[in-house]
Formats: C-alpha cells, sequence, structure tokens
C-alpha cells in the first residue's frame, strides 16, 4: 500500500550504459551485507537531509538529476503545500539518518518504500527511501515528474502509512497536476471510464483509475478551497490513526473521509455530500468543458477535453423503461443515462425509479446540464413520485444515478456489491 507508479512515458534519450543494476527488481536493499557493493557510490544534498546512492560511476550525473528532483519535490510537499517531511531512518537503511534514494537500472518501476516507525509518535508513521531507474519507463524526460510523485508518498509515510488503500495515489496525483499547472490526461481516462465504480474503490493497480481519482480533489479544491491545494496537508494531518490498521481495516480511525468531514464541516457539507455534486463535475468533462468547473489550470485542458464520461446508456428520450443491471453502480458509484430530444420526444418526461428494496443503499437521481446560465443541473426527488423531466430544444439531457448509503459510512468497510435500478420514462405521471 503506497507504493507508487509515476505512469509517465518512457524517454527516448540514448543509454549511456549497457548493464543492468546486479540486484532483481523488488530485492531488499537495507540491510544487507554487500549494500557498499551494490551501490557504491552517493551524492549528498548540501541543503536537506537527503542522500542519493548510484552503482557506477558512469551514473553520477544522473544522480545529481535525480537530487535535483528530489529536493524541488521536497521543497514542494512540504514548503508549499505544508506536508510533513519525510522521516528520517536513523540509519536503518544506508550508513546514516538520511532519506535515502537508491538510482537502480533495470528495477523500471519507482517507488517508496517503507521500514519501521518512529516509536516516539502516536500514529502509524514509516521511515521511507526511494526507489527510481532513470532509464526506465518512468524516468527520461519525465524524470521530475516521477520523483516529485514520489516525494507524496514519502510525506505520507510521515502522517499514515496504513490509510484506505486508494488515498495514496489520488493524493499523489493530484500534487502531481498542481506541480506541473496541468491536467494528466492517462489517469483521468481510466477515471471517466468507469463511473459506476465506488469513488473510493481500490483496484488493486489494475487500471490508473485511482490515479484518475485525483479529480474528486481537484474539485474539492475548485469548489470549496478557492483554487488552494493546501488543504490536502490537513487531510492527511486529520487521517493520523493508531498503529495495526494493517492488519484490521477496521482500526483506520480517523480515516480521509473523517478528516474531510471535519474540513468539510464549516462549509456544511461531508465527505458522502459531496458525491452527488462531484458526480455533476464528473460530466463537465470530454464535450462538456464550461467556465465554472474546474477552472484553476492554465494548461493541459486538452486532456480534461479528451477525458469523456463512460454512459451507461445513450439513446432516444421516449417513454419506456431502462433496466440497468450489468456494469449497475457500487456504493459511491453513478450511471449516466444520456437521453437525446428526438422528433417525437414531447418537452417533458415523467422520471421515477425502481429497484430492489435494499435498506443500505438509496438512490440520488440528478439532469444536466442546468437548462438555465446559472444552474449546473438539477435533482429529481423521485422519494415522492415522479418528477418532470425537461428539454428545451434539441438538448440532450443526463440523468445522473448515483448509488449513497442510508447510514453512516467507512470507505474501509465498504463492500463492491452492485445496486441495479430501472428508471421509468413516462409522458404522464
Amino acid at each position: 500500500m503506497g507504493w507508487a507508479l509515476s505512469g509517465c512515458d518512457s524517454s527516448s534519450e540514448p543509454d549511456p550504459t549497457d548493464y543492468t543494476h546486479p540486484l532483481a527488481e523488488g530485492t531488499p536493499i537495507c540491510g544487507r551485507a554487500d549494500f557498499d557493493t551494490m551501490f557504491p557510490y552517493a551524492v549528498r544534498s548540501e541543503r536537506l537531509p537527503v542522500l542519493v546512492h548510484y552503482y557506477k560511476e558512469v551514473e553520477r550525473e544522473t544522480a545529481l538529476q535525480v537530487l535535483a528532483a528530489v529536493e524541488r519535490g521536497w521543497d514542494y510537499h512540504v514548503n508549499q503545500l505544508g506536508m510533513r517531511p519525510a522521516l528520517l531512518d536513523h540509519g536503518e537503511c544506508g550508513p546514516d539518518e538520511a532519506f535515502d534514494v537508491f538510482v537502480w537500472k533495470g528495477h523500471r518501476s519507482c517507488l517508496v518504500n517503507v521500514l519501521s516507525g518512529e516509536p516516539s509518535t502516536a500514529w502509524d508513521d514509516r521511515r521511507g527511501f526511494m526507489v527510481v531507474d532513470a532509464w526506465g519507463p518512468y524516468g527520461g524526460s519525465e524524470l521530475e515528474e516521477t520523483v516529485v510523485h514520489e516525494m507524496a508518498h514519502a510525506s505520507q509515510a510521515a502522517d499514515d502509512w496504513f490509510e484506505t488503500p486508494f488515498t495514496f495515489e489520488m493524493s499523489a496525483v493530484f500534487t502531481d497536476q498542481v506541480y506541473a499547472n496541468r491536467y494528466i490526461k492517462t489517469y483521468l481516462d481510466d477515471f471517466q471510464a468507469h463511473p459506476d465504480w465506488a469513488l473510493d474503490y481500490y483496484d488493486n493497480y489494475n487500471t490508473w483509475y485511482m490515479y484518475g481519482s485525483s479529480l474528486y480533489l481537484l474539485y474539492l479544491k475548485d469548489r470549496f478551497f478557492d483554487g488552494q491545494p493546501q488543504f490536502l496537508s490537513r487531510m492527511w494531518l486529520g487521517s493520523r490513526n493508531p498503529p495495526s490498521a494493517e492488519n484490521d481495516p477496521s482500526l483506520n480511525e480517523p480515516d480521509f473521509a473523517d478528516a474531510l468531514d471535519d474540513l468539510l464541516a464549516s462549509q456544511g457539507s461531508s465527505y458522502v455530500d459531496t458525491v452527488p455534486e462531484f458526480s455533476r463535475w464528473r460530466w463537465y468533462t470530454g464535450d462538456h468543458i464550461d467556465d465554472r468547473h474546474f477552472r484553476h489550470f492554465r494548461d493541459g485542458l486538452e486532456n480534461l477535453r479528451a477525458a469523456k464520461l463512460a454512459l451507461t446508456v445513450d439513446t432516444e428520450a421516449r417513454p419506456g423503461t431502462l433496466a440497468i443491471t450489468r456494469g449497475a453502480p457500487m456504493l459511491l458509484g453513478s450511471s449516466y443515462l444520456s437521453l437525446s430530444k428526438g422528433p417525437q420526444t414531447p418537452d417533458t418526461l415523467y422520471v421515477s425509479l425502481e429497484a430492489p428494496s435494499d435498506a443500505r443503499r438509496r438512490f440520488v437521481v440528478q439532469a444536466v446540464p442546468g437548462l438555465t446560465p446559472d444552474s449546473d443541473g438539477e435533482t429529481l426527488d423521485l422519494a415522492s413520485g415522479p418528477k418532470l423531466l425537461r428539454f428545451a430544444g434539441g438538448t440532450t439531457r443526463t440523468l445522473i444515478v448515483t448509488v449513497m448509503p442510508t447510514g453512516p459510512y467507512d470507505p474501509d468497510l465498504r463492500d463492491n456489491d452492485r445496486y441495479p435500478f430501472s428508471v421509468v420514462l413516462s409522458a404522464q405521471p
């Protein structure tokens, strides 16, 4: 948990070496009897407790590039975002207490892994170290972004190494995008391809979904924090919990959702409360970008335009029943039903929803886009009966059906059950 790949493209620069490191990817580093043989060279930061190790003398310039990126990442996360600095390891890895970084040709994956915790603290922090393959698929021209991403994990480890799994990559990519001042397409594509998954779904790194869930933090930044990203530091600080959550997720209290509840309380909201509104904001991507949503980046809008939301239904609006079974949403997931106004479509249709009885969930149904300049959509309260869905001219309306909990919510205890439903469209109530 908390390991990270940057997901960046490999470099086309020529490789100045023709070897791979003698240690295989994933081999333990710290505490080895042959440590000095495997990493005989090192460069040390002049202003931070950072030591970058490397194997061949010819790698020195690359090691210096990595060191410069670590220093920039440290400054960014600690001094600009307000995160805690990486914990020093007191010689648990490497020759002294410095934060150790290993330039490792052939490792391919770039990551932060952890050692023991700090015994003087009551929360479950960890001392960390970094591995970087500067010639692999996450190096080259993307090396700085990769290292800055990994420094996010080093700071996370200083607060809480056993948090709800998706939080690590969601947070690190959020900081990547703020650092680069752009949207990163690869991550957002996979996130937008699976709106039926729970917002906080852990897919065990099978896709880039957890990385692309950074879009949720971008929403929070723009919607509640005036475009300022420092709330992330407060979220991690508020997520600190005592040890043992790695063995029993129910002990991960407080978790990131609790921390967000505290941050949003002054604005009358909470983590769960934001989910329906965020499901609307998600629609304002792809072909629906406007000047009211996700508006604080100057660059990379083409990537947001390319991150088109996957639709569950795309059909002409007409009386009938739309049954959503395959791919039905999880708790905190959504289905998007696009209804275009055809020649025979009336200006209004009545909408109702049918679903199997289940005390664990309720459905929130919304319609986008808004039909007036000051609206980005409306909520249809179907619990009290069918409601009107209005069309204007040739407008296409999209129904967003989001599954919400009926009681307290704990992201660590959520299952992956699906909740099928049917939307009924009729000309009369």
